[in-house]
């Protein structure tokens, strides 16, 4: 598999594995309350779903035209991106429906849930890029 499929498919981690959990929990019957792992992953495709749609996109289309150096350098910044993106979306939306409270509680949450989130989805493209990319060229 080439390294630019791997980042394509690692891309789209964010969106795949939290709808992947709701699906398999809900064909067991289980309630995804019973943990907080399964929580915030269900929660961050409710919330950041839509928005991360629109950079996944995005980046779905960037990295076709960069070479590997850049595309590892945009990874690690992606979360910063994602946080930048979410909060003043969600402040916007806040805004525009007349309730900017809790909207301004769901962007410091969210940016605050984005960071550890999405290095843990770097992390796990890091192993995938290791483990079934070809060799890479330093």
């Amino acid at each position: 598999m080439s390294s630019r499929t791997i980042y394509r498919l690692c891309i789209w981690l964010p969106i795949l594995v939290p709808a992947a959990v709701i699906l398999v929990a809900d064909a067991l019957e289980l309630r995804l309350a019973n943990g907080v792992i399964w929580e915030v992953l269900a929660y961050s495709l409710l919330y950041g779903g839509l928005p991360y749609s629109v950079l996944a996109m995005w980046a779905t289309w960037w990295v076709g035209r960069h070479p590997e150096r850049e595309i590892r350098r945009l990874m690690f910044r992606a979360p910063l991106l994602m946080a930048a993106i979410f909060l003043p979306l969600a402040l916007v939306v806040g805004f525009a429906v007349g309730a900017p409270g809790p909207f301004a509680a769901v962007a410091a949450l969210g940016s605050l849930i984005i960071l550890p989130l999405g290095y843990a989805y770097v992390g796990l493209a890091v192993l995938l890029r290791r483990g079934l990319g070809p060799q890479q060229v330093t």
